[in-house]
C-alpha cells in the first residue's frame, strides 16, 4: 500500500485556505497512487486558530464544509486521517481530534487527543479519554495526536488492542514539549514493536517555528525516513502490509 503524509503550512489558517490546500494535496496524493492520506494536527482550522483574532466556532464533525474533501476520498477510494477541532454533540465539549474518513467518504472513527498542556493554542480543547484502534480497509491503525506519542504506554495499549501501525498527526518542532520529538516516536515503536508514521507540518515561524519539524517513518524503533523544511510537500512511501515492512528507501517528495 502507498501512504501519503501531507507536510503542509497549515497552522496559521484560516480554515477556508486550509481546506482548499488539503483538497489540492489529497487529490495530488490520490493521483500518485496513495491508499492512505495523513494530515498534521489541527490541519483543518490551523493549530493556532483560536489565537489569530478571527471569529471562530468549533462544529460537530463532519461539518458541511468537509463534503468536498469527503467526495475526493470517495472518488479515489482513500482512507483519510484528518486533524481537526470538533465539538461533541452530546456534551458540547470540544476536542483536538483526528477524524478517519473511509474509502466511501464516511467517518469510520476518530481519536481525541488525550495529553495537552491545556493552555494557549490548546486551551479550547478538552482531553480525550478513549484509546482504541480503528479498523480500516487495509490495516488496523492506532492514532496518537502529537503529545499522545510522548507516552510509550499509549503505544503499548494500542498494540495490545491489535493495532498494526501507529499514526501521529503532529504540530511538534524540535525543542518543544520534552526535547527531540523523534526520541518519543522511537520509544513508541520500541515499546510496541509497531511502525510509527508521523505527519508533521511547516511554516508559522513567527509563533512556533515549524520549519524544522519532521515528518517521519519509524520502523523497529529507528528513524528510517524523515523530511523537514519550509517547502510544502506530499510525502509518499510504500508499505508491505502482509510482511509489515517498509518498501521505500526514501520519501517520494511531491512539492506544492
Amino acid at each position: 500500500m502507498r501512504i501519503a503524509l501531507l507536510h503542509l503550512d497549515l497552522s496559521g489558517g484560516p480554515e477556508e485556505r486550509n481546506l482548499a490546500l488539503l483538497q489540492q494535496a489529497v487529490t495530488l496524493a490520490a493521483q500518485a497512487g496513495a491508499n492512505w492520506v495523513v494530515t498534521p494536527e489541527t490541519a483543518l482550522q490551523g493549530y493556532f486558530f483560536t489565537q489569530k483574532n478571527r471569529p471562530f466556532s468549533i462544529p460537530v464533525q463532519p461539518a458541511p464544509n468537509l463534503q468536498p474533501l469527503r467526495c475526493v476520498a470517495a472518488a479515489y477510494g482513500l482512507t483519510v486521517f484528518l486533524g481537526c477541532g470538533e465539538q461533541d454533540a452530546a456534551s458540547g465539549l470540544c476536542y483536538n481530534s483526528c477524524l478517519v474518513m473511509g474509502s466511501d467518504g464516511e467517518i469510520i472513527g476518530r481519536h481525541r487527543k488525550m495529553h495537552s498542556h491545556g493552555t494557549g493554542a490548546e486551551g479550547w480543547a478538552a482531553k480525550g479519554t478513549v484509546l482504541e484502534p480503528l479498523i480500516c480497509k487495509e490495516m488496523t491503525a492506532g492514532v496518537l495526536v502529537c503529545a499522545d506519542a510522548y507516552f510509550a504506554e499509549n503505544a503499548q495499549t494500542l498494540r495490545a488492542k491489535q493495532a498494526q501501525v501507529i499514526l501521529v498527526p503532529a504540530a511538534w518542532p524540535p525543542g518543544h514539549c520534552g526535547g527531540l520529538p523523534v526520541n518519543a516516536w522511537e520509544r513508541c515503536s520500541q515499546a510496541s514493536g509497531l511502525p510509527v508514521w508521523v505527519c508533521n507540518q511547516t511554516g508559522n515561524r513567527e509563533v512556533m517555528d515549524m520549519s524544522q519539524a519532521q515528518s517521519a517513518v519509524v520502523v523497529g524503533g529507528k528513524l528510517r525516513l524523515a523530511y523537514h523544511g519550509l517547502q510544502q510537500a506530499v510525502l509518499l512511501f510504500d508499505w508491505d502490509g502482509e510482511q509489515q515492512r517498509l518498501l521505500s528507501a526514501e520519501f517520494n517528495v511531491r512539492t506544492i
